[in-house]
């Protein structure tokens, strides 16, 4: 930004439904031949625009491991609770994240222990009981030497693990759990991705809350690189955006009025941005 240059309203950006709750500035965009002016995403769970884009990362982060660790790994999935009622939802909000790092680590021994490879995702939401204490559903490729197959849920088979059972109680998590394996990686992945819709958009949780979280080995799906980036905080940045070169495209008519007015003002073309 130039010296003494005045940075735009961020939150003059959010004259019109639906807009970044957040005040996300506008950015510029090129991949290849085609370039956008659209606003960015606050990474916000509470904000209904960007809650929703976020929710659709993390979907399709979590479908894309999926898929690609069953090509080489038999996929298990676990649920995990609090305890009963004896656990207060105060108790169980200050310390659930706790517990499952002391399961989730324990595990991580015991499957590298027995020679196995780690990986996981976990979605939170709340439980449906009084007070709505939290519980997840993983994604894991981890499934104790102990556990016995005790029957089938749907097309999936059901296991019972001493091991699991006494961690789970160790962690301080409720005794309530399930194993059960994944016969199909898409379908399972697209089931506990539906939480992120349902549940983490609209719950409310304490703040830094993790609602989903990886294991560091989990895949990534690959992403683009684009070829030019310009956040439009600023007039200048709004004149490298009009000096790249690009035509751009807005994704809403709000962005396109926003940009003709901008570009306006640094008295360029109408045509250098479309909409």
């Amino acid at each position: 930004m130039a010296t003494g240059e005045q940075a735009l309203d961020l939150l003059s950006t959010s004259q019109t439904l639906p807009r970044c709750a957040f005040g996300a500035p506008l950015v510029a965009l090129r991949f290849g031949l085609s370039a956008t002016i659209s606003q960015g995403c606050c990474n916000h769970w509470e904000c209904p625009r960007c809650g929703v884009i976020r929710a659709k990362q993390e979907y399709h982060r979590m479908v894309w491991g999926c898929e690609v660790l069953a090509d080489d790994h038999d996929l298990y999935f676990w649920t995990i609770t609090c305890r009963g009622k004896e656990c207060s939802y105060d108790e169980a909000i200050a310390h659930y994240l706790e517990w499952t790092n002391v399961l989730f680590t324990n595990a991580r021994k015991k499957c590298k222990a027995e020679g196995g490879y780690w990986a996981y995702v976990q979605v939170t939401e709340h439980q449906k009981r009084t007070r709505s204490h939290p519980h997840s559903h993983i994604i894991t490729t981890f499934l104790p030497s102990d556990a016995v197959r005790t029957g089938k849920d749907a097309s999936n088979a059901v296991y019972a693990s001493a091991w699991f059972a006494r961690a789970n109680y160790t962690a301080g998590l409720g005794s309530q759990h399930k194993l059960s394996g994944i016969r199909s990686a898409e379908a399972v992945s697209r089931y506990v991705a539906k939480y992120l819709f349902k549940d983490s958009i609209s719950e409310t949780w304490p703040p830094k809350w993790k609602r989903i979280r990886y294991s560091q080995n989990w895949p990534h799906p690959p992403t683009r690189v684009a070829d030019f980036v310009c956040v439009l905080r600023s007039q200048s940045d709004w004149r490298t955006a009009a000096e790249s070169g690009c035509v751009f495209v807005c994704e809403t008519y709000t962005d396109f009025e926003i940009s003709r007015h901008r570009m306006a003002n640094i008295r360029l073309r109408q045509d250098d941005v479309k909409f």
